[in-house]
């Protein structure tokens, strides 16, 4: 079975409020601060998550004063982050949707508006990387932020195998088989065609650490911070390990460091 944790939506939202408490929004505020001296807090400003789900990386920025608004494209994780955020919803600090980012009254109504966007385990699974980041951009205000948290295609369950069946949930780098031979393991392990259309997706999505560089700078977006995980920080509510940086031996050799990176956090700015 795929671990409990991706079924199991209250601890998962929890976990997620969490990691994102203590991981992403430090590394946010700083990157608010560098711009802004006088920036103590959460309180005034506007974010969106895209590819927010159920709401849980959104709700601590609302709880610390910021105005949040979350869109996704499935909406049974939408009703259900509905349901568990109705307190902060009714007090209209927090807005979830089911949309996409394309729709063009969405453009009309997200553009200038947002101080940060944040993108947690969201960009690996867009088709089109560049024309998403140029999207985000409109809808950002002037030096306005964009956070992205992702885990490089290279490193060990870059494929995310991990929502798989079986013994293959827990091969590392089994993704970076040819796509025809990955694809025909999958149908041999029998896996669902709903798992085995979303990790093949995944296949053709996945993006390492120097071709983020590339489209952020193709977008024009210089990098204002970026830090890289040899243990993501979101690891120690999934499995009790210790967050840790990356060697920065490793980080000097990029090829080797992508393989054993498992997470990056950067933030770009408009």
């Amino acid at each position: 079975m795929p671990y409990d944790f991706h079924h199991d939506h209250d601890f998962y939202l929890d976990f997620l409020a969490r990691n994102a408490r203590e991981s992403i929004m430090p590394f946010c505020l700083e990157g608010l601060q560098a711009l802004d001296a006088n920036r103590k807090g959460w309180q005034n400003l506007e974010v969106l998550e895209l590819g927010c789900g159920e709401g849980g990386n959104l709700l601590p920025f609302v709880e610390a004063g910021a105005k949040g608004t979350g869109i996704d494209l499935n909406q049974k994780k939408i009703e259900f982050g509905r349901q568990r955020m109705g307190q902060h919803i009714a007090s209209g600090r927090m807005d979830l949707r089911g949309e996409d980012i394309y729709n063009p009254a969405i453009e009309k109504e997200f553009t200038g508006r947002f101080d940060l966007i944040v993108l947690k385990d969201v960009i690996e699974h867009l088709p089109d990387q560049p024309r998403a980041l140029k999207q985000m951009q409109k809808f950002l205000k002037t030096n306005g932020l964009l956070f992205i948290g992702w885990p490089p295609w290279t490193m060990p369950f870059g494929g995310h195998q991990q929502i798989a069946e079986g013994w293959v949930q827990k091969f590392p780098w089994i993704h970076l088989l040819p796509r025809s031979s990955y694809e025909a393991l999958l149908r041999w392990t029998h896996q669902s065609d709903e798992t085995r259309e979303e990790l093949l997706s995944i296949y053709d999505c996945g993006i390492g650490i120097q071709r983020m560089h590339r489209i952020a700078a193709k977008t024009g977006m210089p990098i204002l911070r970026e830090t890289h995980y040899l243990i993501n920080p979101i690891y120690a509510y999934k499995f009790g390990l210790k967050t840790r940086q990356q060697i920065p031996v490793l980080r000097s050799l990029p090829v080797i460091r992508d393989f054993l990176t498992t997470s990056v956090y950067l933030l770009l700015q408009k």
